[in-house]
C-alpha cells in the first residue's frame, strides 16, 4: 500500500475534535436557552411574589380602614347625641393614624356634623354614593380611589358606615377619608426588602391600577394617574382580571423594550368584594439575562475551551442552584414577617376591643374563652390571664344554666340553628365571688378558615337598671298602702257621721212623741240641725284640711322623689325613664284626684276670698265639667258674710248646679249674688226642659230640694222654686244677714 493511499491514524480525532466543539456549543447554546428560560421565570416569580406580598399588606391595610369605621359607626350609635365626645374622638383617632386625612359623621339627613376639619361642618352630602350606600344598608362602603377636594384635591379612598340606634334606627354615617401615602410606603417599604435580598439586579418599576385600570400610585411621578392601562391594552393589566397572581413579559409602552411584569389583585379576604386594585412590578428582560450573557461573553473568549467553559458553566450551574435556594429562604423569612405584621394587626383589633363600653368576650368551638378584655373584668371579676383558656361555661354561667349552655351549643353545630344568637338577651352570669348578676347578652357566630367556628359575646352589667326598677315598684306598692289608708280614714270619717245623724233622728224622733212640748222640740230640733250642719262643715273643713296639708303633700314628695330617679336613670336607657316617668305622672294625676275631693269636702277659697270668688270659682269649674254654659254675677255685697250663711248658700249654689247637670239637659245656667235691705239672695236660672212644681214633693226633684229648704231654714232664710215643663227651673234663696254686718 503506498504511502498516499494510507489510512492516517486518528483521523476520526479530527472529527471528533470538530464535532465536540459543536456540540458543546449546541449543549451550551441549550443550556444557556434554558438557564435564561428559569432565570426569566424565577425573576417573573420573584416579582408576582413581590406584587402578592404587596397586595396582601393592601388587604390589610384596607381591612384595618375597615375595621376603624365599623368601631367607630358602633362608638357613635352608643354615644349618639353627645358631639363633644365625638370630636374628641375623631380627633384622636386622626392623630394616632397619620392615614386618614379626615374623618367626619353625618346625621340622618347627610349633614356634617363633626369633622376633623371645621370647614366641613354643615355640609350636605346625601346625595353623595357613600352616604345613600350607607343608608341603603349595604353595609360598609369602600369606594375606588379619587380626589379629595377638601383637602386641595389629593387622591384618597373613601369608607363609610352606618350610624344605628338601640332599635336599628338610622342615625347618619360616619365616613373617612384615607390617602395614598400609606399605599406608598408599602410599596416602599417591599423594594426595599426587595432590593437587599442577595443578587438583586438593574431597576424596578411599580405601578398601583384602580378597578378601571387607572394608575393612581406609579414610580414614573410624570405619568402617575394621566394613563388607563387596561384601555390601552396592556397585558399585565388584561392578565390580572383573569387570575390572582402571575407574571407576563411583555412591551414597555413608553420606552419599547421587553420587560418582566409580575402582577397580583387585592382580594380584601372576601370582606369588601367591590374594590379590586392591580400591583405590577416591572423589571427589564435585558437586566434579567444581564448575568448569563456575560457568562456567553466569557465563552466568547474563551474561544475553543472545552473542559474549563463545561467545569465552569457547571460550577456557575451549582452556584446559581445555591442562590436560588437563598432566595427561596429569603421568601420564607418574608412570609415570616407578613405572619407578623398580621399578628400586629390582630393585636391592633384587639386594642379596638380593649376600647369597647361593653365587655367583650371571645369563645372557640370547644367553648373555650380566647378573648376577654377589660370590661369584661369588670363585670365579672375574672384578670383577662385568668379568664383565657378557661371554659365560658365554667367561669361566667351559673351551675343550672351549664347543662343548657352545652346542649345549645352542641344543637347549634349540628343544625346551625341558637335561640339566643345575633339577638340581645336578659340572663343571669355568674361573678367570680360566686354570686350572681343580672347582664345583657348578645353573640354573634362567625364561620372562620376551615370550616372552623368561633363566638364574639357583648356583655353589659344591667345591676343598676335592675335596682332602679325595684326601687320603682316599690315606690309602686307605697302609693298603693297611702290610697288604701285614705279610703278607711274617709269610711271611717263617714261612718262617725252616720252615727251622730243617726243619734240625732233617734232624738228628734223621741221628742217629736211629746205633743206637749212639741214647739219646744221643733226648735231643739233645728238648734241641732243648725249645730249638726256646723259640726258637718267644720268636720269636712278638717278633712279637706288633713288630704291637702297630709296626704297631697306625701303624693307631691313621692312624686318628687320619682323624678329624682328618673333624673338618675335617665342616661342608662330611655325606656327605662319612660316608665318611671308613666309612674310619675299617675301620682301627679292622683293627687290632682286628692285635691279636687278635698275642694268637694270644703272649698277653702270660701274662708279664705269670701263667697263670691268661691261662687265664681264654682260655676266655672261647673262649665268645665258639664260643658253647660254659665255664668255669675254679683253686686252690693258685704265684705263680711257669716260662715254659716255663706256655706248654706255655697252648698244651695252647688246641689242645684248638680241637679241642673243631672236633670235640666240645659244649655245655660245664670248664678246671681245680690244684696238686699233684709238680706242676700241667690239666684239659680237654667234653660231646660224644666218640672211641674205644682206636683207634691216635687216628683224625683222632692228629696234635693227638700234637703235645701231645710239647711236653708236653719239659717232663717227662705227657698222658692218655679220651674214649668219645657221653660227652666229658677231657684231662690233668700237669707237674712244678721244686724252689724256691713
Amino acid at each position: 500500500m503506498s504511502k498516499a493511499t494510507a489510512p492516517r491514524p486518528y483521523s476520526w480525532l479530527l472529527v471528533l475534535i470538530s464535532v465536540l466543539p459543536i456540540i458543546m456549543l449546541t449543549i451550551g447554546a441549550m443550556a444557556l436557552r434554558y438557564i435564561e428560560t428559569r432565570m426569566i421565570a424565577t425573576a417573573g416569580e420573584t416579582l408576582a411574589l413581590s406584587a402578592a406580598e404587596v397586595s396582601d399588606k393592601l388587604d390589610r391595610f384596607l381591612i384595618e380602614r375597615h375595621a376603624d369605621v365599623l368601631m367607630m359607626a358602633r362608638v357613635f350609635s352608643v354615644q349618639s347625641s353627645n358631639r363633644v365626645f365625638q370630636s374628641a374622638y375623631v380627633a384622636e383617632l386622626k392623630t394616632a393614624y397619620p392615614d386618614y386625612l379626615w374623618i367626619g359623621a353625618t346625621n340622618e339627613l347627610g349633614q356634617i356634623v363633626v369633622a376633623t376639619d371645621p370647614s366641613t361642618l354643615g355640609r350636605d352630602y346625601s346625595a353623595q354614593p357613600w352616604f345613600q350606600a350607607a343608608r341603603s344598608g349595604q353595609g360598609v362602603h369602600m369606594g375606588d380611589v379619587e380626589p379629595f377636594a377638601v383637602m386641595g384635591g389629593p387622591d384618597a379612598i373613601a369608607v363609610t358606615a352606618s350610624i344605628t340606634g338601640p332599635r336599628g334606627e338610622f342615625l347618619g354615617v360616619v365616613t373617612t377619608r384615607v390617602g395614598i401615602s400609606g399605599l406608598e410606603h408599602i410599596m416602599t417599604g417591599t423594594l426595599r426588602s426587595f432590593r437587599q435580598r442577595e443578587g438583586f439586579w438593574g431597576a424596578l418599576e411599580y405601578q398601583f391600577l384602580s378597578e378601571k385600570g387607572l394608575a393612581f400610585i406609579d414610580s414614573d411621578l410624570d405619568h402617575k394617574g394621566h394613563v388607563n392601562l387596561k384601555r390601552l391594552g396592556l397585558p399585565s393589566a388584561l392578565a390580572s382580571e383573569e387570575s390572582l397572581s402571575n407574571y407576563v413579559e411583555e412591551e414597555h409602552l413608553r420606552r419599547h423594550v421587553p420587560v418582566i411584569t409580575g402582577y397580583a389583585r387585592t382580594s380584601a379576604l372576601g370582606v369588601f368584594k367591590n374594590l379590586q386594585w392591580t400591583v405590577l412590578m416591572r423589571m427589564d428582560r435585558r437586566d434579567v439575562l444581564a448575568p448569563i450573557r456575560e457568562v456567553l461573553w466569557n465563552l466568547g473568549l474563551a474561544g475553543g475551551a472545552l473542559v474549563i467553559p463545561t467545569f465552569g458553566l457547571l460550577v456557575w450551574t451549582v452556584t446559581r442552584v445555591r442562590r436560588e435556594y437563598r432566595h427561596a429562604q429569603q421568601e420564607r423569612a418574608i412570609a415570616m414577617e407578613a405572619e407578623a405584621s398580621l399578628r400586629e394587626s390582630e393585636a391592633q383589633t384587639r386594642r379596638i376591643v380593649e376600647m369597647a363600653l361593653d365587655g367583650f368576650i371571645g369563645m372557640d368551638a370547644a367553648g373555650v374563652i380566647t378573648e376577654w378584655n377589660v370590661q369584661a373584668e369588670q363585670i365579672f371579676g375574672w384578670p383577662r390571664q385568668e379568664a383565657i383558656g378557661r371554659r365560658l361555661s365554667t367561669t361566667i354561667i351559673p351551675a343550672q344554666y351549664r347543662e343548657a349552655h352545652e346542649r345549645g351549643l352542641r344543637h347549634y353545630f349540628a343544625t346551625g340553628e341558637g335561640p339566643i344568637l345575633n339577638r340581645r338577651i336578659e340572663i343571669t352570669g355568674c361573678h367570680r365571688g360566686g354570686h350572681e348578676i343580672p347582664i345583657e347578652l348578645a353573640i354573634s357566630p362567625a364561620l372562620g378558615q376551615g370550616g372552623i367556628y368561633t363566638f364574639s359575646a357583648f356583655v353589659r352589667d344591667i345591676s343598676k337598671r335592675k335596682l332602679a326598677e325595684e326601687q320603682s315598684r316599690s315606690h309602686q306598692e307605697e302609693l298603693q298602702r297611702l290610697n288604701e289608708a285614705l279610703d278607711k280614714r274617709v269610711q271611717v270619717r263617714t261612718e262617725e257621721l252616720a252615727a251622730v245623724n243617726e243619734s240625732l233622728v233617734a232624738e228628734v224622733t223621741e221628742r217629736m212623741q211629746t205633743e206637749a212640748s212639741l214647739k219646744s222640740s221643733q226648735e231643739a230640733l233645728q238648734k241641732l240641725a243648725l249645730q249638726l250642719l256646723r259640726v258637718q262643715e267644720d268636720e269636712r273643713r278638717r278633712i279637706s284640711r288633713d288630704l291637702h296639708d297630709d296626704i297631697n303633700q306625701r303624693l307631691a314628695l313621692l312624686a318628687m322623689d320619682i323624678e329624682a330617679v328618673e333624673q338618675r336613670l335617665g342616661f342608662l336607657s330611655e325606656d327605662l325613664s319612660q316608665e318611671v316617668r308613666a309612674i310619675q305622672d299617675r301620682v301627679v294625676e292622683l293627687s290632682d284626684v286628692v285635691r279636687h275631693l278635698a275642694y268637694q269636702l270644703h272649698p277653702s277659697i270660701l274662708d279664705d276670698l269670701g263667697l263670691p270668688i268661691a261662687l265664681q270659682r264654682l260655676v266655672d269649674e261647673f262649665t268645665a265639667r258639664s260643658r253647660i254654659q254659665g255664668s255669675f254675677g254679683h253686686k252690693d255685697i258685704p265684705s263680711t258674710i257669716p260662715q254659716e250663711v255663706a256655706a248654706c248658700l255655697y252648698r244651695v249654689a252647688q246641689e242645684s248646679l248638680s241637679n241642673v247637670a243631672r236633670h235640666a239637659a240645659a244649655s245655660r245656667v245664670d248664678v246671681e249674688l245680690t244684696r238686699s235691705r233684709s238680706g242676700l239672695t241667690v239666684t239659680i236660672r237654667d234653660n231646660g226642659v224644666g218640672f211641674d212644681s205644682e206636683q207634691p214633693g216635687y216628683g224625683p226633684h222632692g228629696l234635693g230640694l227638700l234637703g235645701m229648704k231645710e239647711r236653708v231654714a236653719l239659717v232663717q232664710g227662705d227657698l222658692q222654686v218655679s220651674s214649668a215643663v219645657g221653660k227652666g227651673t229658677t231657684v231662690q234663696v233668700v237669707v237674712v244677714v244678721p244686724e252689724g254686718v256691713s
